[in-house]
């Protein structure tokens, strides 16, 4: 088995459609000194609108922070009005792309192959796709079941290679604006079962080097207790995501819980 040393803790702040240019510069330099500390110790990944991406690309180098883009198109074709493709976000400077979100399937119509198609897309470009995989509030069948035959549609002709190069996020769609996360014990499961389907797809060692953290209304309060499974290696944040101080005890609670129970250092 993998150490899990070797899962670095991540945490994710999803700003959705917030931020003016201004006001992202001022949280990620407020964020900076409230966690300085720590952020060595947790890969903390900054999504912010598409009009703040160049900014921030300026401002983070040196900073411990790395930038994701909310989305992309899934195409390459530059014959697209109003679309941003993996190419273009990796040249205005973004590592990482989230991929996925239920509000993303809901309003604009993404099915998991056409998820699939960013995903290829985005590992062509040289980004690290943050996969969002979850029950849809409509699934009411057994847990594992829905999650495997998502996994399947959405990793199709994707090798372990490809896999490493990702991040999970386990988020069901009931949790989206919800007054609290699911229980500890329900990241936990969620987790766990997406690691297992890893597992029996590309091997137990590729699958216990792969990040898989929890999502959907975290907040400070809950951090420590859906960070207590060792499946759970971190955590995106959306409203709490975009206020620094927030956040900045998140990042904290993040980096104190995975020492302890990964053992990570």
């Amino acid at each position: 088995m993998a150490d899990l040393a070797e899962r670095k803790p991540l945490a994710l702040a999803n700003w959705k459609m917030a931020m003016t240019v201004a006001e992202s510069l001022a949280y990620v330099q407020e964020l900076r000194t409230l966690a300085a500390d720590v952020l060595d110790e947790v890969d903390v990944v900054i999504c912010p609108p598409f009009t703040a991406i160049w900014a921030l690309a300026q401002a983070l180098p040196g900073s411990h922070l790395e930038l994701g883009a909310q989305n992309q198109a899934a195409v390459n074709d530059p014959a697209y009005t109003g679309q941003v493709s993996a190419a273009l976000l990796a040249d205005a400077g973004c590592r990482w792309v989230m991929l996925g979100h239920w509000e993303v399937r809901r309003y604009q119509g993404d099915d998991d192959s056409l998820v699939n198609r960013k995903i290829h897309l985005a590992l062509q470009a040289g980004l690290h796709p943050i996969l969002l995989v979850g029950e849809s509030a409509q699934e009411y069948q057994p847990l594992e079941g829905v999650l495997a035959d998502r996994l399947e549609r959405l990793l199709a002709d994707c090798q372990p290679d490809d896999a490493e190069q990702m991040v999970f996020l386990y988020e069901p769609e009931a949790a989206i604006g919800a007054s609290g996360p699911l229980s500890p014990e329900g990241a936990a499961l969620g987790c766990g079962l997406i690691r297992n389907w890893l597992a029996t797809r590309f091997g137990h060692l590729t699958a216990q080097k792969i990040r898989i953290i929890y999502g959907g209304s975290v907040s400070p309060a809950h951090a420590a207790g859906l960070l207590a499974c060792p499946d759970v290696d971190g955590l995106g944040a959306g409203r709490k995501g975009r206020a620094p101080g927030s956040f900045a005890q998140i990042v904290r609670t993040i980096a104190q819980v995975k020492h302890s129970v990964n053992g990570f250092s």
